[in-house]
């Protein structure tokens, strides 16, 4: 390959001067370079621009001309400088094409994270065949809306040794519709031993991992029922906890049994049999938990009491005095000593704040653990009071790194701040997510898989608020496009309905999730309303189930605007907005004009820009063009995910990419 002197040199021969207009090769790669360094990429764009006409193969200018072109939000004709210039030999032109542009290498690579071995079907976006088993899974069915649950008594006997269990539900039912028939679920490599409905044994049948219950005569709507299902075996080990989720069989660094269970998307029908679907709450629930003798038993809620049982076990009673969701509920066996702390709630109620830590962590705990009282009370002012103040707010140490168990959340973070994954190294991040679940997830609950991205948007962004509360906007902005950076778009945020669909695959739930809501933010452009708004949303759908389109519905009546197309793009497609525009440089100053293109009719956006005087400007597009007249200026740039959110203008720093009509 040519070292960068002897390009100059002969370009310096074979140049001509109507190209060069006064300029020679050497100035222009050398003003390029300033122009870098000022920002003024489009600048850097012209000049480049001519030195490549002349040589084609020039991989540093393409190179650089492609980082400009990211930097300006135009990630297709980025992608396309770095093939050109890996091509011309740039070693960095292939690594940036390989890292940002090969979508369809980087979207095998995150199919293979999300969904291992299975099989997917690009013809169906490259999601599974769904099947009846999916179906049966994740469908509201005749059999499962002609009842609803409202309470469940949980018996469960934990044998680490046989890494068995054995237990019993007793299911409290109200009959909603005239049926002989209900469908309950449990794992197929569960046994049944019986079920009983009045004192008499009644006859089921099993199809996948649903359980069809046979009644010898119709009950009738408005009654209520109860039935008892006792059941057994090994359930399935997580793979991989909380992502991949089961059964969690550990040891402690005492080598003693450490058990536990995480089963988002898995459903809890994996270790205990239920309706399990996501819109089904009960009201409340006993769990008890049968532990051998030595060992602590922590579940959701409140702790009724310990009593002995045979063959040196202890039975732990806890009761839930909420609704829950089937996949929160959950326990952890282990040597568990524990510590309580209160919170007083912004309208002065107490809120008892509990602890389970293994003894040797315990000290690390007690300090750790004190950032808690902060978080929660961001929350209970952006979002309503704590949710379920009867049962308090819970800590447990687990296994595992995390999970929302309602009131009785999994830690295992190493109680070390260094281990945070925001820059600030301040708050632990495991802390400040998961307990922003209990308001988004736990209290406010999607009505179908494919919806939730309401918990895991709304606890992302739930992050970001508290950050810029305690350490101010640039924190905010930080974290915010530092993991824009991971959105992938390969599905759309909510697509599959009715099949228990894995929306968790590739994490845009999370990280699109809360950047489609700061977008909102922006849009929305008065934080007053914004965040009554978010407030008002969690207050009125608290300890209920609820879909997208009632956020959508909701957003549109608060605000006074229709937003369907706004959360049509950012929820149900793949593409991000394309901001088209072209400028001029005329008398003293530029003009833009501008419109979103990709989006459907109706769609409206703001964008930041800055200018090389250092000023920024909040500019609102739509899909009709518009122009702006920046007096004054010689170049521009824009804010976003590539070249940052230093310096915007107030709601301004959204996401999107751009296209260039005049370069």
């Amino acid at each position: 390959m040519l070292t960068r002197g002897i390009i100059i040199s002969l370009l310096l021969l074979i140049l001509p001067a109507h190209l060069l207009c006064g300029q020679s090769p050497d100035s222009l790669w050398k003003r390029s370079l300033l122009r870098f360094d000022n920002e003024d990429y489009h600048g850097v764009i012209s000049d480049l621009n001519t030195l490549i006409r002349l040589n084609p193969d020039f991989d540093e200018a393409l190179y650089n001309r492609g980082i400009a072109r990211l930097y300006l939000g135009d990630e297709e004709g980025a992608c396309g400088d770095f093939s050109l210039a890996g091509r011309a030999g740039s070693r960095e032109g292939r690594v940036m094409l390989n890292s940002l542009c090969r979508k369809d290498t980087i979207r095998e690579m995150i199919i293979r994270s999300s969904y291992g071995n299975n099989r997917v079907d690009p013809a169906k976006g490259y999601r599974p065949v769904y099947t009846r088993a999916d179906t049966l899974r994740g469908a509201l069915r005749p059999q499962r809306t002609c009842f609803d649950v409202y309470y469940y008594d949980l018996a469960v006997k934990i044998m680490p040794r046989r890494r068995r269990i054995e237990g019993t539900n007793v299911i409290y039912f109200h009959v909603t519709e005239n049926c002989r028939e209900i469908q309950v679920d449990l794992f197929d490599n569960l046994r049944i031993s019986k079920i009983i409905w009045n004192g008499m044994e009644l006859a089921y049948r099993r199809e996948f991992n649903a359980v069809f219950i046979e009644f010898p005569q119709t009950l009738r709507a408005g009654e209520d029922h109860r039935l008892s299902i006792s059941y057994g075996g090994k359930p399935l080990p997580a793979p991989n906890p909380p992502w991949d989720g089961g059964f969690v069989w550990e040891t402690d660094s005492q080598g003693k049994p450490w058990v536990s269970v995480a089963c988002e998307h898995l459903g809890a029908s994996c270790w205990w049999p239920n309706k399990d679907h996501m819109t089904e709450k009960p009201d409340s629930m006993l769990i008890s938990i049968d532990a051998p003798e030595g060992y602590q038993v922590v579940s959701n809620g409140n702790l009724r009491g310990v009593s002995s049982l045979p063959r040196h076990y202890n039975r732990f009673s806890w009761f839930v005095s909420y609704p829950i969701n089937n996949y929160n509920v959950t326990f952890y066996m282990g040597r568990y000593t524990s510590f309580d702390d209160i919170f007083v709630e912004p309208d002065g109620d107490t809120l008892m704040l509990n602890y389970n830590v293994l003894p040797e962590n315990l000290e690390k705990a007690q300090r750790h653990f004190a950032q808690v009282s902060a978080v929660l009370g961001f929350y209970g002012k952006a979002f309503g009071d704590y949710p379920f103040t009867r049962d308090g707010f819970g800590l447990v140490e687990s296994s595992y790194a995390g999970m929302e168990h309602q009131s009785a959340i999994a830690y295992g973070n190493g109680y070390d701040r260094q281990r945070s994954s925001y820059r600030n190294r301040i708050f632990d991040y495991i802390i400040v997510h998961e307990a922003a679940h209990e308001w988004w997830g736990n209290s406010v609950t999607a009505c179908d898989m494919a919806d939730i991205w309401i918990h895991e948007g709304f606890a992302t962004f739930a992050e970001y608020l508290f950050l810029e509360d305690r350490l101010g906007k640039d924190e905010y902005l930080f974290e915010l496009n530092e993991n824009s950076r991971y959105i992938f778009n390969i599905w759309p945020m909510v697509q599959n309905r009715d099949v228990n669909e894995d929306t968790f695959a590739g994490n845009d739930v999370y990280n699109k999730g809360a950047m489609m809501l700061h977008c909102l933010r922006c849009e929305v452009n008065d934080d007053s309303l914004f965040f009554r708004m978010i407030k008002d949303f969690s207050l009125a759908y608290r300890n209920k189930t609820v879909c997208s389109q009632d956020f959508i519905g909701f957003v549109s009546k608060a605000t006074g605007r229709n937003f369907d197309a706004f959360f049509s793009q950012f929820l149900y497609d793949t593409d991000i907005p394309l901001l088209l525009y072209s400028y001029r440089n005329e008398g003293w100053g530029i003009t833009i004009r501008y419109r979103w293109s990709g989006v459907d009719d109706g769609f409206s956006m703001p964008f930041g820009i800055r200018n090389d005087r250092g000023e920024s400007f909040r500019l609102e597009a739509t899909t009709e063009w518009k122009e702006y007249r920046l007096e004054g200026a010689e170049w521009f740039n824009f804010y976003n995910q590539w070249n940052g959110y230093e310096g915007c203008a107030d709601n301004s720093f959204t996401y999107y990419r751009t296209r260039c009509e005049n370069l």
